[in-house]
Parts: C-alpha cells; structure tokens; sequence
C-alpha cells in the first residue's frame, strides 16, 4: 500500500467517525458540464476572514475540504450540495491526494 492510498483509507476512516459524531457532511458533487451529481464526503469550514492592515474590515469566508476517492473529479466551478446549501469551488488551496481544499462560494 502506498502513502497516498494509506492516507486515503485514513482520512475516509476518520471522515466517517466525525460524519457519525455530527462533526462532517456529506454531499452531493456536480462537476462543471456533468448532469449527475456524485455523492463525497466534505467538511465544511465556516469562517471569517479580517482584511486590510488595521484588520478592521471582516469577510465571510468558506472552505470545503473534500476526502478524495476515485469517483471525483474536482474542478474549478463545480458545485457541492451539502446541508441544504450550493457551493461552487473557486480556488484550489491544497491537495495532497487524500484531502483536497477549496475556497467556494455558496450559490451556483
């Protein structure tokens, strides 16, 4: 087994406890020109982001975190329905091959 599958097993493995313990979602991925869905495994970190020298103006900000498997295909401008919500991924922050972290915005 390698690293990166070792990893993937891990982190599905813990997706699924924290999933059961209320602490991760699950969705449903839509690549960009896809018409089905695919279910993923998410964690949705809600945030906010201070701008600005004197930090005084605040945003909203958003991340998905993705356990990848083999059935997602991630990209720029898909989407995630998790929770009742749309999230449409807008730039890649990492990926390591077993978790994959976008900034999105909700809405498609």
């Amino acid at each position: 087994m390698s690293q990166r599958e070792f990893l993937a097993d891990l982190d599905a493995s813990l997706h699924a406890g924290f999933a059961g313990a209320g602490m991760a979602e699950f969705g449903l991925y839509t690549a960009p020109g896809a018409a089905v869905a695919v279910p993923c495994q998410v964690y949705v970190d809600r945030d906010v982001e201070t701008i600005g020298g004197l930090r005084q103006f605040v945003a909203n900000r958003v991340e998905i975190s993705y356990v990848r498997d083999a059935g997602l295909a991630l990209a720029k401008d898909g989407t995630v329905h998790v929770d009742g919500v749309t999230f449409t991924n807008v730039k890649i922050i990492s990926d390591d091959g077993s978790l994959s972290r976008w900034m999105v915005r909700s809405g498609p």
